[in-house]
Formats: structure tokens, sequence, C-alpha cells
């Protein structure tokens, strides 16, 4: 019941801390596909599952950032899914949940798979996909659609894991400017680094992801149930 308690108290406190600026006002074309591709690279964050882990229900909770300010704003956005093992070999993800920031109210609804593959006793290998929708923004609704390979690799004092993904995104604007298109449509290959450590009934994880125009570190806890 404590565990249960203090997984509920940080959902709260990630869900309640956040940053970012998804308004197209006073943008031209390249600024408003900035938005939308930053949103959906974050939006490409999935679970960090152990292939070799056999507990039935996942609760994954963070954050999200940004080192380099986008349009003046430094994001700080919050992630939380859940993971539901359905087989030795697959799990399936989720997420819904919704927050505050300035002026909008953004929901993130979406789900996915995680297919587990290697060996009988050592699964090392892991394949992702997934489809998350970002709503409840004024100026635009977005798309976000994500593919994953990683290999993951055991140690002493922690586990971690490096992969490649693919994330495609379409937007549809709101937002009426000459400057702004009705739609934005974009693609982006990254490539992924996390390191997980257990930490009393948890596991605590950071994470980065590497493009070209961007890099995304993120933090986060897991809690396993079942």
């Amino acid at each position: 019941m404590r565990f249960h308690l203090i997984t509920l108290v940080l959902a709260g406190v990630i869900l309640s801390a956040q940053q970012a600026n998804f308004r197209f006002d006073d943008l031209n074309r390249e600024a408003a596909r900035n938005i939308a591709f930053h949103s959906s690279y974050w939006l490409s964050n999935h679970p960090q599952l152990d292939p070799n882990d056999n507990h039935r229900l996942v609760i994954n909770g963070g954050f999200s950032f940004y080192f380099r300010k986008i349009h003046g704003t430094r994001w700080v956005l919050p992630d939380l899914d859940i993971a539901v093992r359905i087989t030795r070999n697959l799990s399936l993800t989720a997420k819904l949940y919704g927050f505050q920031v300035d002026k909008d109210a953004p929901q993130v609804i979406g789900s996915g798979f995680q297919y587990y593959f290697g060996n009988e006793d050592n699964k090392a290998w892991v394949t992702s996909f997934q489809r998350v929708d970002l709503k409840g923004i004024a100026h635009f609704r977005l798309t976000s659609i994500t593919m994953n390979v990683q290999k993951w690799f055991s140690g002493s004092f922690l586990n971690y894991s490096i992969g490649a993904g693919a994330n495609i995104f379409r937007e549809r604007s709101y937002y009426h400017s000459t400057e702004i298109p009705g739609r934005i449509e974009g693609e982006s290959k990254y490539f992924d680094l996390d390191a997980i450590i257990p930490f009393k009934g948890f596991r605590l994880g950071a994470g980065i992801k590497i493009h070209p125009e961007s890099q995304l570190f993120r933090t986060y806890i897991m809690k396993d149930f079942f």
C-alpha cells in the first residue's frame, strides 16, 4: 500500500511540473515545423521495459527536457506510461494523461507494443511500435508514430540499453496565417541510450535521444506490480 501511495504521489508531481510553449503566434513556417518536430520527438518516448522481467504491470513516470531553448522557452515535459505484459515475449503499452502548460491543456493519448526476442533464457533485443496523439492545444493537433529497436545489457549494478529509432509526425494546424500551412509533416531518425538501477522497490532511469537537430534528455522512475 505504501508503494502504491508513493507511486500516485509521484504521478501527481510529474503531471504538475512542466514548461513549454505550443503556440504559433508570430511564427513562420520553419518555426512552426520546429515546434511540431520537438513535440513529436518528445512523444516518441516509450517505457524502458526489461525484456527478461516477468511482472504483469509496470507504471513509468518522469520528465523529458531539452537543454537548448525552443523559441525562447526551455521545454520540460511530463512522461507517463503504463505497460501490461501479455506473454513472455509481448507487452502492450499506453499513454493517457493531460496537463496544464501556459494557456493550453495538452492531452496525450496513445498505445503500442513491445516485442522481446533472443535466447530463451536471455532476451536481449526489444522492438517497439507506438502511435500517440497530442490534442487539447489551441493552435494544432499532432499524431506521432515511432518504431524503435534496442539491445539490452545486464550489469552487476545497472542495466543499460542502446538503440535506434524512427519517428514520423503529421500535424494539422488550427492557426490561421499565410505563413503557416494547414498541415506539417516530417520524420526523424535517432539513437538512444538508457541506464536503469534498482532502488528500494523502484527502478530509477535516465536516458538521452540523439538527433542532429536536438538532444532530448529524460529521467524517470518505474514501479512493477504483480
